[in-house]
């Protein structure tokens, strides 16, 4: 869950969601010293008024603001690029389990076909993030879901596992989680799926193997 201190993303469990927070925070900081660069720049030009012939007749000047965009443009795409091969690309799994989206609830199904319903359950400490029953994995796995739904619309979504995937009905969908050390991780359903979809929690539970 978030804390004070994640002031970007919720906390991070693995190592992809670690690399999308450091690529999240590297960006945003890239475009703030931009803006700042660029608002002197303005600024300075402004106040120099014999500074603009250099401006619009300077091929210097036309390559520099040509040639840094387009460098700036592959330093950010190379890092994206790399990570959105890592997401999507197909892992060996340790077991997969299908996820089953209804309205207003999830439905688990284990390898061995065991089956169990994961409903909201009422509690003071997080409110609209219990249930009566949580999805069991073992840590440090790759875990392969497989995603679909029996009426409308869902999306499983664990967000400190940067795992989202839309339950689509007649469709199934994959996505691949894994998990480090040993807890209790929630998120919700990101879709909305009807009049209760803000009841539709969702429970993790890691453990070691």
């Amino acid at each position: 869950m978030t804390n004070m201190n994640s002031f970007w993303m919720q906390n991070f469990n693995n190592e992809m969601m670690k690399s999308m927070d450091l690529f999240n925070a590297s960006i945003t900081n890239l475009m703030i010293m931009l803006s700042i660069f660029l608002s002197i720049l303005i600024l300075y030009f402004s106040m120099n008024k014999n500074s603009m012939s250099f401006m619009n007749e300077s091929d210097e000047m036309e390559l520099f603001w040509t040639v840094i965009p387009a460098l700036i443009i592959l330093i950010i795409s190379y890092p994206s690029m790399f990570l959105l091969y890592c997401y999507e690309e197909n892992k060996m799994s340790f077991m997969d389990v299908k996820v089953t989206g209804n309205q207003w609830y999830w439905n688990y199904e284990y390898p061995n076909k065991k089956s169990i319903d994961s409903y909201i359950k009422a509690s003071k400490f997080m409110r609209c993030m219990n249930t009566n029953n949580s999805l069991i994995i073992p840590s440090n796995k790759f875990i392969r879901m497989i995603i679909t739904s029996n009426d409308v619309l869902h999306s499983w979504t664990i967000p400190s596992l940067m795992s989202k995937m839309d339950a689509v009905p007649g469709r199934l969908n994959m996505t691949f989680i894994n998990c480090k050390k040993s807890m209790m991780l929630k998120g919700q359903c990101s879709e909305i799926c009807g009049i209760n979809h803000s009841f539709m929690p969702i429970s993790m539970m890691v453990l070691n193997k």
